[in-house]
């Protein structure tokens, strides 16, 4: 009679086989980092010995994952043959679904976006239902992909979203400027689009783009903060972003950022960080304050103009800008700058890593940056660490496919069910 193995227990094969594909993702994440690369430089950045990083270079480029370079001819030694992440074979789709539109794309494995295409959504409020945007972003995902993805392997589809976000139960728990509570997006949209379909909130997606492929690659710890239609931060530590139960961590919309008590909060009734700078406050106050028309004056909806904003702000010909457009970027600056410096003292992360909205007038970052030493206990030297996100405003595609390629980069042979 044969012995049952108890439940719960490892195989020596499976140990093995895990082993392998750790290993498997050693050598994607150095080609990632430092590639294109040899194979004796993979082993040198890996620690795996000669013939394993061979065996493993070769079981990914039959995967489709690692292609190789031409030769390159040393001065003396054999020729050296680099290898880099396989550019279109192997794709994600990101969808990013936002207040004004829904926008997405073919991200490769090293994180470029191939092509990309945008959906504005319906004027009218009423029409901003879940199911509403969920077909919209289905038709012209169909399209899309009937036109791009030629040969291409489709890896599954990344979605991501402002708000509060529960991905691992595909629920937005909430979304204020769409008005949606408790909405289960996921299932809207897993047998719309190619699988498997991963939801992620976006700033953390942000974050983990930058993790991967921007200016967080170079430490362990960051937090990335998102300051735009919606805001929000993402906390990584140890190169894992912190979710908290119930996927709550990260909400910033209610920091203290002004003392003016012109400036209210419906919610909390306090000068808090959405009131007084996210985008739609900022231009909001444009508006009262006439530097931009009424929102009547140019079509139904939200019409949040933050570009001709900054444009208006910029110096144009011999001209020196206007100067109360100039005035509110530069108060919603040094607003935002409070915000952060309670973060900053209350995480003393190695890196702030900026996006959203706030990118938009990039000169203004320096106000930021002063008033985050002048209230933050780290004082001037936290100025050089707190950095723009590398991919600004082209971030929403690339960030919505990075759970999928963090699949395939930590677990390819799984990701591509090649396990036996």
């Amino acid at each position: 009679m044969t012995k049952q193995q108890p439940q719960g227990l490892i195989t020596s094969g499976q140990r093995g086989e895990y082993m392998r594909q750790g290993n498997a993702s050693a050598v994607l994440r150095a080609v990632l980092a430092y590639g294109p690369v040899s194979r004796a430089e993979i082993a040198r950045h890996t620690g795996l010995s000669a013939p394993s990083v061979t065996k493993l270079t070769s079981a990914l480029i039959e995967a489709g994952l690692l292609g190789e370079l031409a030769p390159v001819e040393p001065t003396q030694g054999r020729p050296r043959v680099p290898l880099r992440l396989d550019p279109e074979r192997t794709v994600a789709l990101g969808v990013h679904i936002g207040l004004l539109r829904t926008t997405f794309g073919l991200v490769s494995l090293d994180g470029r976006i191939l092509a990309e295409r945008e959906l504005a959504h319906p004027r009218a409020t009423a029409e901003l239902t879940p199911a509403r945007i969920a077909a919209q972003a289905a038709e012209g995902v169909r399209a899309f992909l009937d036109e791009r993805l030629g040969g291409r392997r489709l890896l599954g589809t990344g979605v991501s979203i402002g708000g509060w976000v529960d991905g691992a139960r595909g629920l937005v728990v909430e979304h204020g400027p769409l008005g949606w509570r408790n909405v289960p997006l996921l299932s809207e949209l897993a047998d719309r689009l190619p699988g498997p379909v991963l939801l992620e909130q976006t700033v953390r997606a942000i974050a983990r783009a930058e993790l991967w492929f921007g200016v967080g690659r170079e430490v362990d710890d960051f937090v990335l903060v998102y300051i735009g239609n919606v805001l929000g931060a993402a906390i990584v530590v140890d190169r894992t972003v912190h979710r908290g139960p119930g996927a709550a961590a990260g909400g910033i919309e209610h920091l203290p950022a002004t003392d003016d008590p012109a400036v209210r909060c419906p919610q909390c009734g306090t000068g808090c960080l959405s009131a007084a700078a996210g985008d739609i406050a900022l231009v909001a106050e444009a508006r009262a304050a006439g530097v931009l028309e009424p929102a009547s004056a140019v079509g139904a909806g939200p019409a949040l103009d933050l570009e001709r904003l900054v444009a208006a702000a910029r110096p144009a010909g011999s001209g020196t800008g206007d100067e109360r457009a100039q005035e509110l970027l530069r108060r919603r600056a040094r607003r935002a700058g409070r915000a952060i410096a309670t973060m900053v003292d209350l995480l003393n992360p190695s890196r702030v890593v900026l996006a959203g909205g706030i990118l938009v007038a990039e000169e203004y970052l320096d106000e930021l940056r002063a008033e985050v030493a002048g209230r933050s206990q780290r004082g001037a030297g936290v100025v050089r660490d707190i950095v723009p996100a590398q991919f600004g405003a082209r971030t929403l595609v690339r960030s919505s496919a990075v759970p999928v390629l963090e699949r395939v980069l930590t677990e390819p042979f799984t990701a591509l069910g090649l396990l036996p």
